[in-house]
């Protein structure tokens, strides 16, 4: 096969799985390591791919962004398994940090089935109201500007509020991860109160559907790098998770990590 046709034919695989490695294109069509690698130095200069350590992966598309009602109709049951995932992280009379959004809500509903005593901070009215007949939590809701299109406040007195709490958790909701881009959102206000929770707890944990994963946002909340923790559905493709974990990045996946 010449080499033209080689490359075709993986940009045809990447762009239909989202990701390939390296060991797989060398079975695959019967060449070497260095060939492999040749190839994919070269589609990367023809903007076609990005390589990553062990393969490559789709150049990340842009996600969409659709209002809250939009999206708190969509990928109900990809939401509904990875907040269950992400609640294995909780523990009884822990102090969280939750971010807004359709997925937040979920999220939200998970905790007050399974554990009795948290204490939550959020600025998410959806996140305030699916917790509050929770009588045996401690709530905080963090208030400022009203942002009607996301249920949520933000602004500088949310941001005041937020530095007199320290959480052993923040749960962030971000639109798109790309290993190239970074874990990013929409919102330039929202994006500052996101950045203001992450540092105000010990650990951060981001939750993002399998379908958000190699997309790219507008903003950069952070980078995903070894300490980063995300979450997902098992919808993953299973490329993605593997070049993922090749690069150190932890992704849980049920018992997956």
């Amino acid at each position: 096969m010449f080499g033209t046709e080689r490359q075709r034919k993986i940009v045809e695989l990447i762009n239909a799985r989202g990701a390939v490695r390296i060991g797989e294109l060398t079975k695959a069509f019967g060449v070497s390591v260095e060939t492999v690698r040749r190839d994919l130095l070269e589609l990367e200069k023809q903007n076609c791919l990005r390589r990553v350590h062990g393969g490559a992966l789709r150049i990340p598309r842009s996600g969409e962004y659709p209002d809250r009602k939009e999206r708190s109709g969509k990928n109900q049951e990809k939401k509904a398994e990875l907040v269950q995932y992400a609640a294995e992280l909780v523990s009884e009379s822990d102090i969280l940090m939750v971010d807004c959004g359709s997925t937040a809500v979920e999220f939200a509903g998970m905790l007050r089935e399974r554990f009795e005593r948290l204490t939550v901070v959020t600025n998410s009215l959806d996140v305030f109201d699916a917790l509050k007949e929770k009588e045996s939590y401690e709530l905080y809701l963090c208030s400022g500007f009203y942002m009607g299109r996301e249920n949520a406040f933000y602004g500088s007195w949310v941001l005041e509020s937020l530095e007199r709490f320290h959480a052993d958790k923040a749960f962030i909701f971000p639109s798109a991860v790309s290993i190239q881009y970074g874990i990013m959102d929409y919102d330039r206000e929202l994006c500052t109160i996101q950045k203001k929770m992450m540092e105000q707890a010990g650990e951060t944990v981001f939750l993002a559907d399998s379908d958000k994963f190699e997309k790219s946002g507008f903003l950069k909340i952070a980078d995903v790098k070894q300490d980063c923790v995300l979450v997902t559905d098992s919808g993953l493709e299973g490329e993605i998770w593997n070049l993922y974990r090749e690069n150190q990045i932890r992704v849980l996946m049920g018992n997956k990590s």
